[in-house]
């Protein structure tokens, strides 16, 4: 019987310790300014990035164009793994 009480007793303890623990912590904020700026940096830097990257496929050759899009372009469904790495280099272009 003592058993008994001593295992309620530390289950209570427990669950008063887990409430505790759970519970008693402050809530932070999970976004701030200075993250909210950086993020908005990085995607900025991207669309950047891209912008520029776009300009430059559109003087490619259509071998290029061709190989690029059967090197990297996916239908849902269709993806074929290659058999040696991929070689992207500018001696190819």
């Amino acid at each position: 019987m003592k058993n008994i009480m001593l295992k309620h007793a530390l289950l209570g303890v427990g669950i008063c310790l887990f409430k505790f623990q759970s519970f008693g912590q402050a809530t932070q904020s999970t976004t701030t300014p200075s993250k909210e700026a950086e993020a908005d940096s990085t995607l900025a830097s991207i669309e950047l990035f891209t912008d520029e990257y776009a300009k430059i496929m559109e003087t490619w050759s259509p071998e290029k164009k061709k190989r690029f899009a059967e090197t990297f372009v996916y239908t849902r469904g269709q993806i074929k793994i290659p058999e040696k790495p991929i070689v992207w280099s500018n001696e190819e272009e």
